[in-house]
């Protein structure tokens, strides 16, 4: 089986600022699901920006070694970077996750990819004595969650990218001792996607803009800790009514904001 990063972009409310390292492959097809996107492509290739294919597309270019510069972008840049290989070529792989999450925004989205250490093609080649490492990352799945946990990444999928079907080798390596969950023996490159945010919090973010969620974020506080409570009750009805915070809405971000929070639901009431 054999699939691409677009599997993750069937759905859900459209990145509009994308940011592309050493990825052209998808440039086509990310304008041709989100015809109305801003594209920015780092590469290394000059000559891609002359390319027939992508003649007349809307396209930034900035052609620099992202393993060696830092991406030359402002904090929260981007809804979503696409990145196809940066982790398996990258010669500081934190530094440059650490980078890339500066560059997203609170609610952006890292797509990425790597290999498998634990694939039965990479174990076969070490029991012989090759050594893939020297040349390129590989990785479990295990050390790339902690990873991208440390550079700040919050919701993390998985999703085979390349894995054998009915593959004889991951049978004799499971009866060997290996643990085998969801067949990751079997898989050579997995596909990742790596939220900024988890999907609640980025719900809640999605709606109101970071000034208003920041002073409703400081009301509600102050309610729940008994500070001025009178005065800013009122305070949060008077914002609630000005940016139209439904209730639903309210009781989420009390959910996510609050320590106390049946303490703060019941005084709202």
């Amino acid at each position: 089986m054999k699939q691409d990063l677009m599997c993750f972009l069937s759905g859900g409310p459209a990145p509009m600022r994308w940011l592309l390292l050493e990825s052209l492959t998808y440039i086509e097809k990310i304008i041709a699901l989100y015809p109305n996107a801003r594209l920015v492509v780092v590469t290394e290739i000059e000559e891609a920006a002359e390319l027939p294919a992508f003649a007349g597309l809307p396209i930034e270019w900035h052609f620099l070694d992202y393993r060696r510069e830092k991406l030359p972008f402002a904090e929260n840049s981007f809804d979503a970077v696409l990145a196809e290989n940066l982790l398996t070529l990258a010669y500081e792989p934190y530094d440059v996750l650490m980078d890339i999450s500066r560059k997203l925004t609170d609610v952006g989205v890292l797509y990425g990819d790597f290999l498998n250490v634990r694939y039965t093609g990479v174990l076969a080649a070490l029991k012989q004595g090759e050594f893939p490492v020297r040349e390129k990352h590989l990785y479990a799945k295990s050390e790339m969650v902690r990873l991208l946990d440390d550079t700040l990444f919050k919701e993390i999928d998985f999703v085979p990218g390349d894995s054998d079907e009915n593959s004889e080798a991951e049978t004799l390596w499971e009866a060997a001792g290996y643990a085998n969950i969801n067949h990751e023996l079997s898989v050579s490159r997995y596909l990742f996607r790596a939220a900024c945010s988890t999907a609640a919090v980025a719900n809640l973010k999605g709606l109101y803009s970071p000034a208003v969620r920041k002073e409703l974020a400081r009301i509600l506080h102050r309610i729940e800790y008994d500070v001025q409570r009178a005065e800013n009750l009122e305070r949060l009805q008077v914002l609630c009514a000005q940016e139209g915070i439904f209730p639903e809405y309210l009781r989420d971000f009390i959910a996510e904001a609050c320590c106390h929070r049946e303490r703060v639901l019941a005084l709202l009431k």
